[in-house]
């Protein structure tokens, strides 16, 4: 069973390496799947990722600058857990470049500054990986007997959530999509319930291929949290067999299935979204916006979402798809315009209390049926570029310049088309660290006004003008309203998404 870098690095063998973490200290919960050691420069082809890779430092004391770069950049696409190297004798430190690469690429690279026996460092840390495995298996193994041995003797869903329940110490429920509660049980039926966690383990329930459920277990005090994570990954598939047995599909959530299976894998046959949406009551309807939210371990139910998304009439799909809720919103545009109608999606979603933890983005919208599986790869785009931001719903259409930043991954053009705009700015800026690139984004956001950029920046208005003075100068006094002045609102944003990617975490 994987354990979390952090851990690994409390090991009694590699504590007394003395490790220094120079690069990568805000990913220290990456999850070390094996240790492994080698000198070989281009050893990522051969690690399957998740490895903590113990280097020694010869191959790299004679490398050039440029391989160490590489070597790194290799070990981060291989996405490794981290990488400890070995210093002193033949490499003194670590390189600068390679803890450089390694910050930008949010790889955990440690120093190891005494000397220790590698061999017993991979013998403790995967001795312990391989035996936490082997415990795994004997309680999933556990688990999967008892709801077996239900399911045999043709226990329904709530006896079987009443067996799980008392297996594993710890409360669960059973939830639709929607929020209705299918079944609860507690462990330990003479003691309170347990009040909600604030990290509880979640996991969808399938029947014949359809999400249909949600099965969240709140521990009791004791729980073996091994016990609880063996359940979540074997109960679901006797709690689904339960549910296909007392609840079959209806040809609705069939359908509801189907069409945003073929939206989410970007599938375009236009008769068959045709068909679909016409026996789900959809296909007549103006326009669509499609709604992504995070569901997996530590994240709360959908009933929130659900019943913002249904206000004012709307028409609603939606499903459980692995760890995410997808939801189409069916939108009507007799009085409105597919912006107002879509901002009042956002706007009932941050009006209606989700549950904690739960990150909601909102697609861009489309007026094309077949356009749902772009509004959803949008959605999704968006909820990733805001991942660990506090925002709880997240609007796709505000996030406009790093959603296409995304979508052209072509960083060289990008590179040059900012260099061109603004090259000499940025050098500038480089030069006297006067935060221009910050200053010129402030004041196109607030459309030139002087006393909202100032007050938006807390500058005074004297400091703004010589910085203004500084940008205009350095960018050759382009002239407001121009071409010129939209390529350089472009560039600016660019730069602005490019400079936040690169700085979270």
């Amino acid at each position: 069973m994987p354990m979390p870098l952090r851990e690994v690095l409390r090991d009694p063998t590699v504590v007394a390496a003395e490790p220094l973490v120079l690069a990568g200290r805000t990913r220290l919960g990456r999850l070390v799947t094996w240790v492994h050691t080698s000198e070989v420069l281009d050893i990522a082809t051969l690690l399957r990722g998740g490895e903590l890779l113990l280097v020694g430092g010869v191959s790299l004391a004679t490398a050039s600058p440029a391989q160490r770069v590489t070597y790194i950049q290799d070990l981060a696409e291989r996405q490794v857990a981290a990488i400890a190297i070995e210093t002193g004798g033949r490499l003194p430190t670590v390189p600068e470049e390679m803890v450089t690469e390694a910050e930008r690429r949010h790889l955990p690279l440690i120093e190891l500054r005494r000397v220790v026996r590698f061999v017993e460092v991979t013998q403790s840390i995967n001795g312990m990986l391989v035996n936490e495995s082997v415990r795994r298996l004997q309680l999933a193994d556990r688990v999967s007997h008892a709801l077996a041995a239900g399911l045999a003797d043709g226990a329904e869903v709530g006896r079987l959530m009443t067996i799980l329940a008392a297996e594993v110490n710890a409360d669960a429920s059973l939830t639709a999509p929607n929020g209705d509660v299918i079944a609860e049980a507690r462990a330990d039926l003479a003691a309170p319930a347990t009040p909600a966690q604030d990290h509880p383990l979640v996991a969808p329930v399938s029947s014949a291929g359809v999400t249909v459920a949600l099965l969240t277990l709140n521990p009791r005090p004791g729980a073996d949290l091994l016990l609880l994570e063996a359940a979540r990954d074997r109960a679901p598939e006797a709690l689904g067999l339960a549910l296909l047995r007392s609840r079959p599909l209806s040809r609705l959530e069939r359908d509801a299935h189907e069409l945003l299976g073929l939206a989410a894998s970007g599938g375009r046959s236009p008769r068959r979204f045709l068909e679909l949406a016409t026996r789900l009551g959809i296909n007549t309807h103006d326009a669509w916006v499609c709604t992504v939210a995070r569901i997996g371990p530590g994240h709360g139910l959908t009933a929130g979402i659900e019943a913002a998304v249904s206000l004012r009439g709307r028409t609603v799909i939606s499903q459980i798809d692995h760890d995410s809720y997808l939801s189409v919103v069916a939108l009507r545009l007799e009085h409105s315009t597919l912006a107002a109608a879509r901002a009042g999606v956002v706007e009932d979603l941050r009006d209606v209390p989700l549950p904690p933890q739960v990150k909601v983005a909102v697609g861009p919208g489309t007026r094309v049926l077949t356009g749902i599986g772009h509004d959803l790869a949008e959605a999704r785009s968006a909820l990733d570029l805001e991942e660990d931001s506090r925002e709880v719903v997240v609007d796709a259409v505000a996030l406009g310049v790093p959603r296409l930043l995304v979508a052209l991954n072509r960083p060289e053009l990008v590179d040059a088309f900012v260099e061109e705009q603004l090259g000499d700015l940025l050098e500038l800026d480089r030069r006297r660290k006067g935060q221009l690139l910050e200053t010129l984004a402030m004041y196109l956001r607030q459309s030139g006004r002087k006393t909202d950029t100032a007050a938006a920046l807390h500058l005074q208005r004297q400091s703004l003008y010589q910085r203004l003075d500084r940008i205009m100068a350095a960018l050759g006094h382009p002239e407001p309203g121009s071409q010129r002045w939209g390529a350089l609102t472009l560039a600016v944003e660019l730069e602005v998404a490019r400079r936040r990617a690169r700085d979270d975490p």
